[in-house]
């Protein structure tokens, strides 16, 4: 008899958008927010002896779904989701001779064209394990999140074409091996210079559109295309030590921002890591902030440029992975 213990997240890349995929790897989620979107049409008119809108006056029309993978962030099995962030994926490659493989996730013009197959499974009150099973899962926002004292956090946001009952539950199958970063592991610099940052944030959407549903005798949607321009930005909070980054923030400079996670080590001098690279960054504010009870602090909340060259974000994924 199944219970809330055997609640999983199962994920594969789809060949072609909206075909179900095989499910190759389960995810330690952290919470449930997948859900099914429903539209009812509703048609009304001159009727004599209504009493309400008639039963048969009333469509159910199915709009997909959507939802979000949150989960601390572990290092091993990350790259098959963060394939489906960005436009462009290069790896894993083999560094020397080593155990260690490097996969680079860079912005592009173009939006990724990765999408997925996700099944959430739920285990009833009754000990039936239900699975609700999202096809066409495509990375619409992307979040990552790390203070003092927790895990990285990475969550990542879907736009789903359709939800169903119908398949079959998959077997969760999980990374062998992986430990969780954590804050003792992240470091950022501004401006290539060390940051005493208390908390950093990192944040994108991916400007896409995700209702582009036509006359064609079928609700479900086309795969979602960028059809604004992308955003990213986050935060750093740290010390007001100096007046570098209010100055910065004033004289509207450009400069970059790295933040970068280092774990164990893989094999000779080579570690697991997970870094954020921004070329071209600029403060959004403010002022650093006094209080009584507490070290002054400044919140610099900050805008990534492109600088029309470099990619705007690269993200660094090194682990014993050999494949995403």
């Amino acid at each position: 008899m199944s219970s809330i213990l055997d609640n999983a997240i199962l994920v594969g890349k789809e060949t072609t958008y909206g075909t179900p995929a095989t499910l190759t790897r389960a995810f330690e989620a952290q919470a449930d927010t997948w859900k099914r979107e429903q539209e009812a049409l509703e048609s009304v008119g001159f009727r004599a002896g209504q009493q309400t809108l008639r039963s048969d006056r009333r469509k159910q029309i199915n709009m997909g779904a959507a939802g979000a993978i949150e989960l601390d962030a572990l290092t091993s099995g990350l790259g098959l989701l963060l394939d489906g962030v960005l436009g462009n994926t290069a790896g894993p490659t083999q560094i020397g001779a080593t155990d260690a493989y490097t996969s680079t996730f860079t912005t592009t013009s173009d939006a990724s064209a990765v999408s997925y197959t996700i099944q959430k499974l739920i285990s009833r009150n009754d000990g039936t394990l239900t699975p609700f099973t999202y096809h066409g899962a495509v990375v619409t926002d992307f979040e990552v999140k790390q203070d003092v004292g927790g895990f990285l956090v990475i969550n990542f946001g879907f736009d789903s074409e359709d939800e169903d009952t119908s398949t079959a539950a998959g077997t969760p199958t999980y990374p062998s091996t992986g430990d969780p970063f954590c804050w003792t592991e992240a470091a950022i610099t501004v401006n290539f210079a060390a940051v005493e940052a208390t908390e950093f944030s990192f944040s994108a959407d991916m400007g896409l559109k995700t209702d582009r549903r036509f006359l064609r005798n079928s609700a479900l949607k086309s795969q979602p295309k960028r059809a604004a321009m992308p955003t990213y930005s986050g935060e750093i909070t740290a010390e007001f030590t100096d007046s570098d980054q209010y100055d910065a923030f004033v004289a509207g400079t450009v400069f970059a921002i790295t933040a970068t996670w280092t774990g164990a080590e893989i094999d000779a001098g080579e570690f697991n890591t997970f870094s954020i690279n921004m070329p071209a960054c600029q403060y959004d504010g403010t002022t650093p902030e006094a209080a009584i009870e507490d070290m002054t602090t400044q919140t610099l909340p900050f805008k990534v440029l492109y600088d029309g060259s470099n990619p705007a974000v690269t993200v660094t994924y090194t682990s014993a992975d050999t494949a995403l």
